[in-house]
């Protein structure tokens, strides 16, 4: 199968302008044979809206609202699967939110990690779900959830095959003289969890006002299949098998990703730390 990211630039508070933008991007991912396509973060208003009362007009309901909409009939269209973040409501309850539409799949997760201001405006999600498709096993998280390393174990140990990232990235809090090569700390998580845990890894990350770009396909091993440009708008897409998510657990005769595992040590070790 193919996996595509699609890195461009979303307008904050312009819904319709975005979803033209989100659309155009499915529609070339599907002309060049790409099976799942992963968007950026928050992809229908963008993140920075000022206030919570625009934020509540602008977020729509999963499933059903306009976006989700068209990215569902869409997808239906092209045989497709979609992977994007939507500002979500529920009531008056705002949730940073990805979702997985596809002609046999849907899947909703709602952001756990949430990023500084994040905290005053979104109501964290509580669970880690992984979604069965005709593709593979699927499990997604929003941008900062892949710096925590328990987020991507705990779906990779319910089953996910890959790992699919939408992200809004501005920073990545490394100096300007520690950086070195192309590659922001969003891969670096990517790369990590990758490797760690033998699992496919896909971020869409928004371009544009100081936003850094970079999206990834990850391989199983941790390699670095596409990479994308730091400021340019465009499409990246690498082929990769899920299958290899279920073969190559195994790193040696003696070796195996999961069963070296000690829970009982971390678990120890974490009532210490309280």
């Amino acid at each position: 199968m193919r996996i595509a990211c699609a890195q461009y630039a979303v307008r904050d508070g312009d819904p319709d302008h975005n979803l033209e933008r989100s659309l155009h991007f499915i529609c070339r991912a599907a002309a060049q044979g790409a099976d799942l396509i992963v968007l950026p973060e928050l992809a229908n208003s963008g993140c920075d809206l000022g206030s919570r009362d625009l934020a509540l007009d602008l977020a729509e309901t999963i499933p059903g609202g306009p976006t989700a909409e068209a990215w569902r009939i869409e997808a239906e269209r092209s045989g497709m699967h979609v992977v994007g973040g939507l500002l979500e409501r529920e009531e008056d309850a705002l949730y940073n939110s990805a979702v997985l539409l596809g002609p046999e799949a849907f899947g909703r997760y709602r952001k756990t990690h949430l990023w500084n201001k994040e905290k005053l405006l979104y109501e964290p999600g509580g669970e880690l779900p992984v979604i069965d498709t005709p593709l593979g096993r699927i499990g997604l998280l929003v941008c900062y959830d892949v710096w925590f390393p328990e987020a991507a174990r705990t779906l990779a140990v319910k089953g996910a095959e890959i790992l699919c990232v939408p992200s809004n990235a501005p920073d990545d809090w490394v100096p300007e003289h520690q950086r070195c090569g192309d590659l922001t700390m969003l891969d670096v998580h990517c790369i990590a969890a990758a490797n760690a845990n033998r699992v496919f890894a896909a971020a869409a990350n928004r371009v544009g006002d100081g936003y850094l770009g970079r999206s990834c396909v990850v391989d199983v091993t941790g390699g670095v299949l596409a990479l994308a440009r730091a400021t340019e708008e465009g499409l990246i897409s690498a082929e990769v098998d899920p299958d290899r998510a279920r073969r190559e657990k195994r790193l040696t005769d003696l070796s195996h990703t999961f069963e070296d595992r000690n829970p009982a040590i971390y678990e120890d070790q974490s009532q210490e730390d309280r």
